[in-house]
Formats: C-alpha cells, sequence, structure tokens
C-alpha cells in the first residue's frame, strides 16, 4: 500500500470514528460532517494543529440551527459545537445547557446549511455577514413577502459575538480540508436519479452515523 493511500485509509478510520462518536455527531445535521473533518484535521498525524492553535488563539463557539422543514420533526432545531484553537486544538458537541469548557471568544449562530456553504466554499463569510434574512414574525398579512420592507424587518443570516475578525479566522479550519468536504457534500457526490445529496440522504434511509462512509471517502478523495 503506498504512502498516499496509507494516509487515505488513516483519514477513512478518523471520519468513521468522529461520526460515530456522540461528541461530534449531531442527528440530523449535515454540520456535522465538517466538524467531524476538523477533528480529523486536528488528529491526524501530520496535523498543522499547533501551528493553527499558535496562529488563531481563539475559542470558537458554534450554534447551528435547523428549520422546521429541515428537520421534519427528527432530532432537535439546535446543536452547538465548541472548537479550542487557544490552547488544545479540539472540537466537541455541548449537550443541551452545557458550558462551553472555556469561555469562548467568538459565538457564531447561523443555519445549518450556511455552515456547509462556508465549509465547502459556496459561500463567501463577508457576503454571507452581510446578508440579511426575513424574520418570519415580520411577514404576515399586513406584510406579504413580496412588499419591501424596512431595514428593522430583517436580520442576519450570520450572529457573530466577540472579535469579527476572528471570527473569520476560522476560514483557516475549513480551508485545509475543502476539498474533502467538497467531495462528500458536492455535486459529484449526488445520483442524478436522486433530488439529494450523499448527506441528506443519511438522515433519511435510517443508516447509523458514518455507515458506508469509508467507501464513500475512499472513492472521493
Amino acid at each position: 500500500m503506498s504512502t498516499a493511500q496509507q494516509q487515505q485509509d488513516l483519514s477513512d478510520r478518523l471520519v468513521k470514528a468522529a461520526l460515530n462518536d456522540p461528541a461530534i455527531y449531531a442527528k440530523g445535521f449535515d454540520s456535522s460532517r465538517v466538524f467531524a473533518l476538523i477533528s480529523v484535521l486536528l488528529n491526524s498525524p501530520s496535523s498543522p494543529r499547533k501551528r493553527l492553535v499558535r496562529s488563531m488563539k481563539t475559542v470558537y463557539l458554534f450554534h447551528v440551527s435547523r428549520t422546521a422543514r429541515d428537520s421534519g420533526g427528527d432530532g432537535d432545531d439546535e446543536a452547538v459545537w465548541w472548537v479550542d484553537m487557544k490552547k488544545k486544538g479540539i472540537v466537541r458537541k455541548l449537550a443541551k445547557g452545557e458550558k462551553a469548557p472555556l469561555k469562548p471568544d467568538v459565538v457564531i449562530r447561523l443555519a445549518d446549511r450556511d455552515l456547509v456553504g462556508l465549509a465547502t466554499g459556496t459561500l463567501n463569510p463577508q457576503k454571507l455577514y452581510d446578508a440579511k434574512v426575513r424574520s418570519a414574525s415580520s411577514v404576515g398579512a399586513n406584510n406579504p413577502p413580496e412588499v419591501d420592507l424596512p431595514s428593522w424587518w430583517y436580520s442576519q443570516r450570520v450572529h457573530v459575538r466577540g472579535d469579527i475578525d476572528k471570527a473569520f479566522n476560522v476560514e483557516k479550519i475549513l480551508s485545509h480540508e475543502r476539498q474533502k468536504l467538497e467531495s462528500l457534500a458536492g455535486p459529484k457526490t449526488r445520483d442524478p436519479n436522486k433530488e439529494r445529496g450523499i448527506w441528506a440522504e443519511r438522515k433519511l434511509d435510517g443508516a447509523a452515523p458514518g455507515a458506508g462512509l469509508g467507501a464513500e471517502v475512499k472513492a472521493k478523495l
């Protein structure tokens, strides 16, 4: 087995382990795979963890939400991940009501699909931060969606509390694993006869978290 194949096999095993780890996986959240791959990056033998920790020196807290349509009543509407890039270079999901082990320097709130878009490079961080979404409570009988509303009827798609420059620094982690993320989430993984991609299918087919992922990773990395 070549060195490249050995590295690929190790990456395969680490991704499977992370997706079966309740400290990483959140049922029904595509973002689980983003954080699983970040975990792989930080725990691999050739990990740039120390360099990233030295350059970032930041603790992140991600509040990731799903709409009722996305969840279909299955699983939670929000999952929270804690990423320590200040001391240890680790990532894990927090239980409901659990406080982060270290006080976060940056708190980011965004939708599940937007986090995946940032991770795969299909969404620009600055444009997403500047984008506005209409609050559901602002659209009613007297304010139909097609009517132009004042700016205060809208809210940001991404809410950031803390140092905004450090918030954008999270791109340093995501960019390392972008090629793998794209191979797992992008159009190349989508069966043309199916409307939903592999990530969505995982939520629908009842497969255990990470089941069968190894073959997919090997085929696409």
